[in-house]
């Protein structure tokens, strides 16, 4: 075969294996966001309990029902209540943490080293009000965002952010205008417009 024939065969077969070529993928997002589905309804919060012990009531107290709360609201700006067990270090870590009511979780994620696990529950209260619970520093969290849960489920368990406290629960009880809706927030603050003292917001809807 001539020089001339060689190359005309070759640039042949370039020209077929170009045609056959696949084109080119255009870069994409693949958006991997869940589908929205039509909101969670929950059922009315006409009952609220504490969020710990196999009992609904519980005292702040260092008494037979084992909890009690070594940190109130307000006492150092706490935004919350801080619980644990009466016999105090870690003693609490792995206990149940329920529902203080009906309500949908809107919030439930892994929120930093201050706060680790925390799930906000939002509460719909018979006048159409509308409330919010926050359960912070949890160990393992058996909810996520969107889940319709009923008073006194387990939604996790009692923990230590990952070892930066003693085992407790942080709980927090807020009003439709805090400016922490739906987040974690700021723990401590002096400024409580929009938070309750949890226990108190418990006994009066008992």
């Amino acid at each position: 075969m001539s020089l001339k024939r060689y190359w005309f065969v070759l640039l042949l077969i370039c020209l077929a294996m170009a045609c056959n070529k696949p084109a080119p993928q255009q870069n994409t997002i693949v958006n991997t966001a869940p589908a929205k589905t039509p909101e969670a309804k929950a059922e009315v919060a006409d009952h609220f309990s504490y969020p710990l012990s196999k009992q609904e009531t519980i005292t702040p107290k260092k008494d037979k029902d084992d909890w009690f709360n070594e940190l109130e609201f307000g006492k150092d700006d706490n935004l919350g209540e801080n619980w644990t067990f009466n016999a105090g270090g870690n003693s609490a870590c792995g206990d149940p943490t329920y529902a203080i009511a009906n309500g949908v979780v809107t919030y439930a994620d892994l929120s930093g080293r201050e706060w680790g696990l925390v799930a906000i529950i939002e509460h719909a209260l018979p006048s159409g009000e509308k409330v919010e619970s926050l359960y912070g520093f949890l160990m393992e969290m058996s909810v996520k965002k969107g889940d319709v849960v009923k008073e006194r489920q387990q939604i996790g368990t009692v923990g230590n952010a990952n070892g930066r406290y003693l085992c407790k629960l942080h709980i927090e009880v807020r009003t439709s205008d805090c400016p922490g809706w739906g987040q974690p927030g700021p723990m401590a603050s002096p400024d409580r417009k929009g938070w309750v003292d949890p226990s108190d917001f418990i006994d009066a809807h008992r």
